[in-house]
């Protein structure tokens, strides 16, 4: 990262505060003026707010951006139990309200955070403005890897409300724009075969196609340069996809 931009970053999360939805508090980071619509960053499985260092800086130049820490991770407080997605979901709306954050959101969830972004708008449907999938998890995932490898672990013992089970599929659509953005390095499992792998790949890029078509405005691009965190890798994607969604 250059040291302008790093600077910038610093200073950026020394805004993070804690914020109670109850019996527990979560930290958020709200960065940006007010404008019509707010952008959420929602950090992948087990990953935090700090995921975003390299795009909230330049996002909160055009339009008003959070990112936030979930229930046990970075600085937020732990909940008594594993949450479920519906806790999550309820947790970020609790914490954007009580934070004085208001809605419409452009909600960009990278990996399995994709998932929370569709429960989102499913529970609260007018506070949603659009969408960015950073290389999103898909609900019917591990269904398709289990038809290429018989061996790996059944999706109807994986648990997890957010899965479909055997001969379901996904039924999630919107009529909000949506942007999605695709993983185009893969990283080889090194305990699978290369016909495997290729497959796995293959899927994945396919689920990425299926998330784009859930929309009459979606759109698929490939981040050539990136692996899984597409954000990280190339976040000048990032940050221009998002400045086309606040603009609409």
């Amino acid at each position: 990262m250059r040291p302008a931009l790093f600077l910038l970053s610093l200073l950026a999360y020394a805004d993070s505060r804690l914020v109670s939805i109850g019996d527990r508090s979560l930290s958020i980071d709200c960065t940006g003026n007010p404008s019509k619509s707010t952008v959420i960053l929602l950090a992948g499985g087990g990953r935090t707010a700090a995921d975003w260092s390299k795009t909230q800086p330049s996002i909160s130049t055009f339009t008003r951006v959070c990112s936030y820490d979930r229930a046990g991770l970075g600085q937020s407080d732990k909940p008594a139990t594993p949450q479920t997605t519906a806790e999550i979901v309820t947790d970020l709306h609790a914490l954007l309200k009580a934070a004085g954050e208001k809605p419409p959101y452009v909600l960009a969830g990278h990996s399995i955070a994709g998932i929370y972004a569709r429960r989102f708008s499913d529970a609260f449907p007018n506070e949603v403005a659009a969408f960015l999938f950073v290389d999103s998890s898909h609900e019917e995932q591990f269904l398709r890897l289990h038809e290429v490898d018989p061996t790996g672990p059944n999706p109807g013992d994986l648990g997890g409300a957010f899965l479909v089970k055997p001969g379901q599929r996904l039924d999630w659509h919107t009529d909000h724009a949506v942007i999605v953005l695709a993983q185009g390095k893969t990283t080889p499992q090194p305990n699978l075969s290369a016909e495997t792998n290729a497959a796995f790949a293959r899927i994945w890029n396919d689920l990425q196609h299926d998330l784009a078509k859930r929309s009459p405005q979606g759109q698929y691009r490939l981040a050539e340069q990136s692996g899984h965190f597409v954000h990280i890798d190339q976040p000048d994607l990032v940050i221009q996809a998002l400045r086309e969604l606040s603009a609409n």
